[in-house]
């Protein structure tokens, strides 16, 4: 391939490498330079353009990524179409994404060929992106792409599959929030739960357990005790053996995840639980769950070569790299709930209150637009009118309400309302608490990015819960369902399966000013109503 910078009048029968503007019109780059087309560029005072023309044994930028993907295409993929120098494969089912070694020898053959994929063992969605070749220049040398061919490199879809699993919990009757996320753990997997089990934590009476689970029809038995399994001797490993199966691996290179046990018995397989099983968190569990769904091998030597990308949860900054992600972008809304009494503060108005010489409600709300650009809604009640004059010439939308003396429920359902339709998330903000760090609002955002099976989301500042709390759209409608003077409490405490804890470094999360004393403490000159 011929590529140069060159007159236009001699670049006929060329293409441009670059889109060249001409009065009000762009000439788009890859355009075939005609006599007419050339000379409008050169009557325009253009004398030079960047252009480029195939020579023999050149392969033009779509046919060789085609012709890559083509060649990576394997089963149950499909083939999108080539453009632009790129060719895109997706999932044709539900799964576990499959690459072979070879994709690095493809890669190696030539700079201009490229092919980027999914991490192997990735789960994806149907019709999701999972890889796309890419030529560099506009052709590759036919040498150079049948050496990138002859290189094994096929991408394929391990598609879940429907399944039916037993859980047996010994020691104590299994919690209804563990009972709930184990649930829908398994759904993400297209795993039903069709008989649950209980029993004492001794050693017979989950070993008897465990035979009538085995003559039953599932294909998977679960079992959660009363404490983690630290060693082979321990009651849930030695019953399985009683029970006449066997222990193929006993622990796992993965954190969270650690204390998993996998065994089997009469062609079952036996999960024997790690304590994260009962967090909704991305675990050593997790990828177990979803090998088996889509029925790759799981064996001693399958669990112990997962030590290299181990998840590693004690480092919260870091991104689980096969977290279940969102399908879409987070688009956060947020509301501010500014129309309380200050009933607590015994005559104080604490949101008009002056925070180094600024109204408390301003503070809170400049937090907020700073952290968060998307659409604000301040719901307004009591002393309304001193509230909007305080927010005048922010960007937010002040929504009254009237019945703001029957609790914060209705001011909560009002806010809902406001919400634009594109947003599927929504902020939940106190007026009264201005110490919330901006990085906060991004920890949680880039949480809910990560982690697609939770759908509430509550920053934790030395283990303990504060505010804003971050909901997807799911959760409104339970939301709305509230009353009284309450907020969300009642809906997490009913969906705590759904709620995803996120550490962040900030005080401010617990810092409201509901009393005189919270008032003084932080230098506030209280305003009297």
């Amino acid at each position: 391939m011929r590529f140069e910078e060159i007159h236009p009048n001699n670049a006929v029968g060329w293409r441009l490498a670059h889109s060249v503007k001409v009065g009000e019109k762009r000439i788009g780059k890859g355009t075939k330079l005609s006599e007419a087309i050339a000379l409008q560029i050169s009557d325009a005072g253009i004398n030079s353009v960047h252009a480029y023309v195939l020579e023999d044994g050149d392969i033009n930028e779509d046919d060789a990524a085609r012709a890559v993907a083509t060649h990576c295409c394997g089963t149950n993929v499909d083939l999108g179409l080539a453009t632009k120098g790129r060719c895109n494969l997706h999932a044709a089912h539900t799964g576990l994404v499959q690459v072979e070694d070879g994709i690095n020898v493809l890669n190696l053959q030539d700079e201009a060929i490229t092919i980027a994929t999914l991490p192997a063992f990735a789960p994806v969605k149907q019709g999701q992106l999972i890889a796309t070749a890419k030529i560099i220049p506009y052709a590759a040398k036919q040498e150079q792409l049948d050496a990138a061919l002859a290189a094994p490199a096929k991408i394929s879809i391990a598609p879940f599959r429907n399944f039916s699993a037993a859980l047996l919990s010994s020691g104590s009757a299994l919690p209804d929030k563990t009972r709930k996320l184990t649930e829908a753990r398994l759904a993400g997997v297209l795993g039903n739960i069709t008989t649950y089990k209980q029993c004492a934590h001794k050693l017979d009476d989950v070993a008897q357990q465990i035979k009538v689970l085995a003559s039953g029809p599932h294909d998977l038995i679960l079992l959660l005790g009363l404490a983690a399994i630290s060693d082979r001797r321990d009651v849930l490993p030695a019953a399985l053996k009683a029970a006449g199966g066997e222990i193929i691996q006993l622990g796992m290179p993965v954190d969270p995840g650690n204390l998993l046990m996998i065994g089997q018995i009469e062609n079952k397989m036996v999960l024997g639980l790690p304590g994260c099983a009962r967090s909704p968190a991305l675990n050593g569990l997790d990828w177990v769950l979803e090998r088996f769904s889509a029925g790759l091998p799981i064996d001693a030597s399958t669990i112990r070569n997962m030590g290299i990308g181990g998840l590693l949860k004690e480092a919260p900054q870091r991104g689980e790299p096969r977290a279940p992600r969102q399908d879409s972008e987070v688009d956060a809304s947020t509301i501010v709930l500014a129309a309380g009494k200050s009933s607590r503060a015994r005559g104080a108005n604490k949101l008009l209150s002056k925070l180094n010489g600024k109204p408390v409600v301003m503070t809170t709300v400049s937090g907020v637009l700073a952290a968060n650009k998307s659409i604000t809604v301040v719901v307004t009640g009591h002393d309304h009118k001193a509230v909007n004059d305080a927010l005048s010439g922010y960007d937010v939308k002040l929504v009254h309400n009237a019945a703001y003396g029957d609790g914060m429920a209705g001011s909560l359902k009002l806010g809902l309302t406001q919400l634009p339709d594109h947003a599927n998330f929504t902020f939940i903000c106190l007026a009264d608490m201005p110490f919330i760090r901006s990085e906060t609002y991004g920890a949680l955002k880039a949480c809910a990015q990560r982690i697609g099976e939770a759908r509430i989301f509550v920053p934790t500042y030395s283990g303990k819960r504060g505010h804003p709390i971050l909901w997807h759209r799911d959760m409104f409608a339970a939301l709305c369902g509230i009353s009284g003077d309450t907020g969300g409490k009642h809906v997490i405490h009913e969906n705590e399966h759904l709620v995803c804890e996120v550490p962040v470094d900030d005080p401010g999360i617990l810092i409201d000013l509901d009393t005189p004393e919270a008032l003084a403490q932080f230098g506030i000159s209280p305003i009297k109503d």
